[in-house]
């Protein structure tokens, strides 16, 4: 366990996203500092947490942000193993975690992620023919459409999506939830996707307002 802003966070120092974490005390600050602002001069009820890998996010604003509901999903089990010794530790009662991710779709898939230094990481994406499968680790893991799985309307909600190449199944999976709410959505976008999710917010009315200097993540 490692004391970071106050939480108590069970990490592996031998995972990339977590050793960054240990070492800086931070994660995508930029990000999260935009985010945090917004939660202040706006009251958000409800934050997703969609690819939530060890909960920081999840974590950070449990701590800070008072009656904010947070539900988080996360496919891999290594990484909701750790999510879930966190909350354990911490004894949050505003978050739940779900060990499945979000999609357009019901089904079971394989996904892959690769060791390093001899440890599974457990930022993982779906495997597809164009992944090398050296030194690697592959696992099946369920999708669930997100509008089945939510049921918020006429909430303020801010979504986090981190979720590796899947944002726009995530995003056509949240039809009902997108247009019955207000929403800030913070989204991770490589930039072989880019021009199709940014097309598919647009046409729904969103528009950016933060790209982060550091990363592909911007906030619609």
């Amino acid at each position: 366990y490692y004391n970071i802003k106050n939480v108590q966070f069970y990490l592996d120092f031998l995972d990339p996203v977590d050793r960054q974490i240990i070492l800086d005390k931070n994660y995508e600050h930029d990000a999260i500092n935009f985010l945090e602002l917004e939660m202040k001069k706006n009251f958000f009820s409800n934050f997703l947490d969609i690819g939530a890998n060890s909960g920081y996010y999840s974590f950070y604003f449990a701590k800070r942000i008072s009656g904010l509901k947070i539900q988080a999903f996360e496919p891999n089990q290594d990484a909701y193993g750790k999510f879930l010794k966190t909350n354990s530790k911490n004894s949050f009662k505003n978050i739940e975690i779900s060990n499945f991710g979000l999609s357009n779709v019901n089904k079971k898939v394989k996904m892959i992620t690769w060791f390093k230094h001899g440890i599974a990481k457990t930022n993982s994406t779906i495997l597809d023919k164009s992944h090398s499968t050296i030194n690697s680790k592959i696992f099946e893991a369920d999708l669930k459409i997100g509008d089945e799985v939510l049921n918020i309307s006429n909430k303020k909600l801010i979504l986090k999506i981190d979720v590796e190449g899947h944002e726009l199944c995530v995003l056509l999976g949240l039809k009902s939830t997108l247009n019955n709410n207000k929403c800030l959505i913070l989204i991770e976008i490589g930039n072989e996707k880019f021009q199709e999710v940014n097309k598919y917010l647009i046409e729904k009315n969103f528009k950016i307002i933060f790209k982060s200097k550091y990363r592909l993540d911007y906030i619609y």
